[in-house]
């Protein structure tokens, strides 16, 4: 498994949405309902994850090189971001590591990295195999017959009885009898010839003391009173399932869905992948149009 598949399931997210979408750190804010600054430290985290420790610069300077490789800055921050990498073994060492890392997600989105000319490369100081575990993540309580606060399609956390701070079950706290565990996080976008092609979602299936559950956040979809939008999980036109439906707005207008999956659901991860599709029916047997699709991915990368 690459390091990149390696990542914590919040980091990995936040890259392939701001890569392989070209959002950017605001349309991810209000994608995922957290601040700004939020959603770019998770972005810098999972650089630093992946590149060779801090090899001589400062974060400061890492932080900068890593708003450019993301394509988040604009064109004089960029210029000065590409001059500093040009001048210093140290940030070009630093850019190219990352940027190797990032390219099979990034393809050529990324920057080109100044060549080294004659300048020998900085050594990159040992580094452990596994990127580091975020603890960041906001939570909501998905329906109540689940007794546990999970995060909405990104980290998951726990809270005890009283008012201690959150414990990150990403960050491997304490197991406890209801901790959830993440089974498959998939990151949907517009398939080519959809009618909503900036539009994107990402769903994610826990498992909490062996019941499922789902949580699902989609923006840019177009919405009328005419039809919904189902959530499939699906393989083939004769196996697929209906998971759940979009039935409710957040306060950022953002289509939102949370609930149990029904109990035969024993192996969500079989299917191929998760589909968002138009319903005109309330109990359709196939999906109808495709607005939305993505790849099943289980939590452990695979």
């Amino acid at each position: 498994m690459s390091r990149l598949d390696a990542l914590p399931a919040d980091q990995r997210s936040v890259l392939q949405l701001l890569l392989r979408q070209g959002k950017g750190y605001d349309d991810l804010s209000g994608l995922l309902r957290l601040d700004t600054g939020e959603v770019r430290s998770r972005a810098h985290d999972a650089l630093d994850a992946l590149g060779p420790g801090a090899a001589g610069l400062p974060a400061e300077r890492r932080r900068d090189i890593a708003d450019w490789l993301l394509g988040q800055q604009g064109p004089d921050e960029a210029t000065a971001t590409r001059a500093f990498v040009d001048g210093s073994p140290a940030g070009r060492a630093w850019a190219d590591a990352v940027a190797r890392e990032l390219r099979p997600l990034a393809g050529d989105r990324l920057p080109e990295i100044p060549a080294d000319g004659a300048v020998a490369r900085a050594p990159a100081p040992e580094r452990s195999a596994a990127p580091r575990v975020s603890r960041r993540g906001g939570a909501l309580l998905i329906a109540g017959a689940l007794a546990v606060i999970v995060a909405v399609v990104l980290a998951l956390v726990l809270t005890g009885d009283d008012d201690e701070p959150a414990q990150s079950a990403a960050a491997g706290s304490a197991t406890t009898q209801a901790q959830p565990q993440v089974k498959a996080q998939v990151n949907l976008t517009a398939p080519d010839g959809a009618p909503a092609s900036k539009a994107l979602a990402i769903v994610q299936i826990v498992d909490v003391g062996g019941q499922q559950a789902i949580n699902a956040v989609a923006q840019g979809l177009p919405t009328t009173n005419q039809a919904a939008y189902g959530i499939w999980a699906y393989t083939s036109a004769s196996e697929s399932r209906l998971l759940g439906g979009f039935d409710k707005k957040d306060d950022k207008g953002n289509l939102v869905y949370q609930g149990a999956l029904a109990q035969d659901v024993t192996d969500i991860t079989r299917y191929r992948e998760i589909l968002v599709t138009r319903e005109t029916s309330g109990s359709p047997k196939k999906p109808g149009r495709i607005y939305l699709r993505g790849p099943m991915r289980s939590a452990s990368g695979g």
